[in-house]
């Protein structure tokens, strides 16, 4: 038991040097000491075993006050990479792009394919490319417009997509982890995940409702930070409410606008979220909120949540899924 409890000791310690110095970027072993408590041999020793595996690199300041220059370490962002690929629609035209992401979260390498362009194979000689270039990929993140179970694919308004097994096609492939997530849900950790915005450790319930130009709408729940994904990953598949809406053609204008408006009022109703994160290009936000406020007197709710429009679905989804991919790049400790 002694010989477990050090053991594990030593990987939480050194799980907190890698996390400050990947924060800091660079610092001396006394400044890691001062910023994680730790004493300063026991910083040498973990910085040491750091610079074996690769994590960090010395460098010498090349400063004196009379003796050696002290020694600097400095954390290396490119020891570990993660592919990310997500499939959007852009101006109307379903888009796979790919991004080789670095630990402190910088594009390293970005690419794009246009989806009817891609089969199985093309799609796989694509990542080996990748993975060939920067062979320190150690992860993959996928995102893709519907719901998967147990790695199959269930829920799409891709037909090709429908039925099969993204992930385990990579994994058999290339040998790494996968992340396979829902557009929705990685575009609402993407909004959560912004540290300017105001809802930063926001606590609570909070939604992203997501209507896109061509296909139905999807929900996203997130509680605490955390995304919920109910049985079997099917919590938020909206376009089964009993609407009597044929989603391949959409109610539009003032129709469209009472639709959006039932569709938020039902997610309230039940789970009373703090805030309603709404994206789609199909109305503009000052129509669907007079909209909304006749609604909601016709309507009333017994707790009105925040809401917010945003044109920045894309760009949620797409830093939120580097995010989640990089996630499970951190060490686990029990």
């Amino acid at each position: 038991m002694k010989r477990a409890d050090t053991t594990l000791m030593k990987e939480i310690n050194l799980n907190t040097v890698r996390r400050t110095l990947k924060r800091m970027e660079i610092a001396t072993k006394p400044q890691l000491a001062a910023e994680t408590g730790l004493s300063v041999v026991t910083v040498a020793a973990l910085v040491r075993e750091l610079a074996e595996r690769g994590e960090l690199n010395e460098e010498e300041t090349g400063t004196s006050t009379g003796g050696r220059p002290a020694t600097v370490y400095r954390f290396d962002y490119a020891y570990r990479l993660a592919l990310s690929l997500h499939l959007h629609e852009r101006e109307g035209i379903d888009t796979v792009f790919a991004s080789v992401v670095d630990l402190r979260g910088d594009i390293r390498k970005h690419e794009e394919r246009l989806f009817d362009k891609l089969d199985r194979d093309s799609f796989l000689r694509w990542i080996k490319n990748l993975m060939q270039a920067y062979p320190q990929i150690q992860t993959i993140g996928l995102g893709i417009p519907g719901q998967a179970v147990e790695g199959r694919i269930e829920v799409s308004s891709h037909d090709r997509l429908r039925g099969t097994y993204p992930a385990k096609w990579i994994e058999e492939h290339f040998g790494v982890a996968v992340l396979l997530e829902n557009d929705v849900n990685a575009a609402l950790h993407g909004y959560l995940l912004e540290g300017s915005s105001e809802q930063e450790g926001e606590e609570g319930m909070v939604i992203g409702l997501y209507f896109p130009t061509k296909y139905p709408p999807g929900m996203a729940i997130s509680w605490n930070g955390t995304l919920i994904g109910g049985k079997r990953g099917m919590a938020g598949e909206v376009k089964y409410l009993p609407l009597d809406i044929d989603w391949s053609r959409p109610p539009t204008g003032e129709a469209w606008n009472e639709t959006v408006c039932r569709i938020v009022h039902t997610a309230c109703v039940v789970l009373a979220p703090e805030r309603v994160v709404l994206y789609g290009a199909q109305t503009d936000a000052v129509s669907w909120t007079a909209c909304w406020n006749a609604y909601v007197r016709r309507y009333p709710l017994p707790a009105e949540p925040d809401l917010q429009w945003s044109e920045r679905f894309a760009e949620h989804f797409a830093s939120g899924l580097r995010n989640l991919a990089l996630k499970t790049l951190e060490p686990k400790i029990l």
